[in-house]
């Protein structure tokens, strides 16, 4: 309580984003962290103390957080703000967003497909519709008199947008809005709200799917960043905790970032039972036809797998979800684990390659969270903490151009062996520090002739005994090819780069031309390929039954390599698109066990385990302990400096430790003073 205010920028404000596949329960997570703790604690996913061995260390781990979490004012719950919601607010603020102007949107976006005859079911949905603008016509106006939300900076007009957005009126709209539309197609729903937020992304107008490059990329964000400043101010000194649910496309997550010191990004996934059983479960209480559930479970699937693993981005689409990449930029990840999920997922991560207990569950995991935000170092970290960590630290080595990756391999009780990046082999120049011009406009010919910087292949000087030929006559050979790919882009946008290294993918262009997709071709070492070597390089040590650490997953390369080394356990943060598990890592014997990685990293590793001041500090101040007999310390070590004085030798022998009374007395029968007369 002394050092409450120390701690107040942690408890009073924080900002957590949620993102994940569909089906990990990003929703679920949202919801238990706002409640209160007696009802989070009431539902049995946090399992007893009981349950733990009292002789290790994670039982008083797991003491000491419940502890601190039970204790007053230690848990605060947070408010939700619903993505989709957002997306209304946009939607009916806007003065096109008027009845007509919402029948157009129903016309081309309520469908299963883009281009799709629906007149029917719009003229259905759409009576819905205008009785529920009629019923909240009130609000609507509330919401459309608020003006542009992202420019609103008067006091009084964010005290309206707290009143509106977190009012009960508002979320009972939502909630009927989304009902009417689910009525007539629980997919055409979510592929409704999916075009919306798209468009306002790509072009600011729900309508609109064109718009000027990135400029309206940020637009749903800077709402958000709106609601929460809004609602700060609504309330005065008292703590604000908003979650957002849920957060699909990275930029957006960097916007936050860049914005709030405060902001953690936690990334769920589901790893015990399918997704698809948990959507059908879902579906259950929103479908009425069960003939119904299946079909719309594998559509969700479908779209899932789209806002997955785009490619948009590569096009320059930034307004498309790319949920891979947000996993990828979250810094504390959890298991959508509940208890009864516990038997099942030791059955396929058996508690021996775990070498420790740890928090499983997903409410545990929050739990650690919480905690941490509020009292940052009240745990140390897990050991596959500490050293996804170091792989995450590593990856920002990488001159690879593309997708920097990390990793790290330990021996099985997690002492370090090694550590890797993505990279170029020693010797050679990593991509990052290379430039086109150098090929295709070089200042100085002879210079290029005698890099070692580009290769001869790249400087059209190879082999002619080489097997190399691109498909076709033209072009015929690397700086060609290269010239080629880049020519029109590069000769209208290069001013643009700014300055910028204009650095190019070799892989990329190479396949390209050779109409290929080989991997082979790239110049870079896997950063688990990197760290494997890194170990025969520098003395050969045994990693069999060890641990990888990686912060992608092993391709099907890496994968055999790991398999080779003997390595048995494979923490990972999110999964390499390929076949290296079912086809090399789940075959033979001796099976490595993967690992999705839970906990921390990156930038939440320090701010949840960097402690404010030392805890021994900490527990001195509010005890306020004086350190007794302090000037009785002082003093004897005073007199030991002394020490070749005969009387005090001996007064040092007879007298183990002097009191403050007892230097007093010694000072008035002059010792100090006679000691100096000597």
């Amino acid at each position: 309580m002394k050092l409450d205010n120390l701690y107040t920028l942690r408890r009073d404000f924080s900002i957590i984003g949620v993102t994940g596949r569909t089906g990990s329960g990003c929703t679920k997570i949202a919801n238990h962290l706002t409640q209160s703790f007696d009802k989070f604690n009431k539902d049995g996913e946090l399992r007893p103390l009981s349950d733990f061995d009292p002789r290790s260390h994670f039982y008083r781990k797991y003491n000491i957080l419940n502890n601190f979490m039970a204790s007053e004012g230690n848990w605060i719950p947070f408010e939700k703000i619903m993505y989709k919601n957002v997306i209304v607010l946009y939607l009916f603020n806007k003065e096109s967003g008027n009845l007509k102007y919402l029948n157009q949107l129903l016309k081309k976006y309520f469908v299963e497909k883009l281009g799709e005859e629906n007149s029917e079911i719009v003229t259905k949905v759409f009576k819905d519709i205008v009785a529920l603008h009629k019923e909240y016509v009130n609000l609507i106006d509330d919401i459309k008199n608020l003006g542009i939300i992202k420019d609103i900076t008067s006091k009084d007009k964010l005290l309206k947008l707290n009143d509106v957005f977190f009012g009960v009126d508002f979320k009972q709209f939502c909630h009927k809005l989304f009902k009417v539309l689910e009525n007539y197609g629980f997919y055409r729903r979510t592929l409704f709200l999916h075009f919306i937020a798209c468009n306002i992304r790509q072009s600011g107008d729900p309508l609109k799917e064109k718009g000027e490059g990135i400029k309206h990329v940020y637009t749903i964000a800077e709402v958000i960043n709106r609601l929460i400043k809004a609602r700060k101010l609504k309330n005065n000194k008292k703590p604000t905790r908003i979650v957002i649910d849920s957060l699909r496309n990275s930029l957006e997550i960097m916007f936050f970032k860049e914005r709030y010191s405060a902001f953690y990004m936690l990334a769920t996934k589901d790893v015990v039972n399918n997704s698809r059983d948990r959507i059908i479960e879902r579906l259950k209480h929103s479908i009425k036809d069960e003939n119904d559930i299946e079909p719309t479970a594998d559509k969700l699937l479908k779209l899932d797998a789209t806002e997955y693993k785009t490619s948009d981005f590569s096009k320059g689409l930034f307004s498309s979800p790319d949920v891979e990449n947000c996993i990828q930029k979250s810094d504390y990840h959890i298991l959508n684990l509940k208890q009864g999920d516990i038997k099942k997922f030791f059955e396929l991560y058996p508690k021996e390659k775990f070498k420790e207990y740890n928090f499983l569950t997903r409410k545990e995991q929050l739990l650690k969270l919480m905690g941490l935000i509020a009292q940052p170092g009240l745990l140390t970290p897990s050991s596959a903490e500490r050293c996804m960590q170091i792989a995450n630290t590593a990856k920002l080595n990488s001159g690879c151009i593309s997708r920097n990756v990390g990793a790290a391999i330990s021996d099985e009780d997690f002492y370090i062996k090694s550590v890797g990046w993505n990279d170029v082999a020693k010797g050679h120049t990593p991509c990052n520090l290379r430039d086109i011009n150098d090929i295709i406009a070089p200042k100085f010919e002879q210079e290029l002739k005698e890099s070692s910087h580009y290769s001869p292949f790249e400087k059209g000087d190879f082999s002619q005994n080489s097997s190399f030929k691109y498909k076709g006559e033209y072009p015929n050979n690397f700086p060609i090819a290269l010239k080629d790919y880049f020519k029109e882009s590069y000769d209208k946008n290069k001013n643009d780069l700014n300055g910028k290294n204009c650095a190019f993918c070799f892989k990329t262009v190479h396949n390209h031309y050779e109409g290929e997709a080989n991997q082979v071709h790239t110049r870079s070492l896997h950063a688990e390929e990197n760290a494997m070597l890194q170990i025969t390089k520098l003395g050969g040590q045994g990693v069999k039954n060890g641990i990888l650490f990686t912060t992608a997953s092993p391709c099907e390369l890496c994968a055999k390599k790991a398999y080779q080394l003997g390595i048995k356990t494979i923490y990972f943060i999110d999964p390499y698109p390929g076949i290296s598990s079912d086809q090399i890592l789940n075959g033979g014997t001796g099976v490595p066990t993967m690992i999705p990685f839970a906990g921390a990293i990156g930038n939440a590793y320090h701010k949840l385990y960097d402690s404010f001041m030392s805890y021994k500090d900490e527990i001195s101040m509010t005890l306020e302990l004086q350190q007794k007999n302090k000037v009785g310390i002082q003093f004897k070590t005073l007199l030991k400096s002394l020490k070749k004085d005969k009387d005090i030798e001996k007064l040092l022998e007879s007298t183990k430790q002097f009191t403050d009374e007892d230097v007093i007395e010694l000072i008035k029968r002059g010792l100090l003073s006679s000691s100096q007369d000597n």
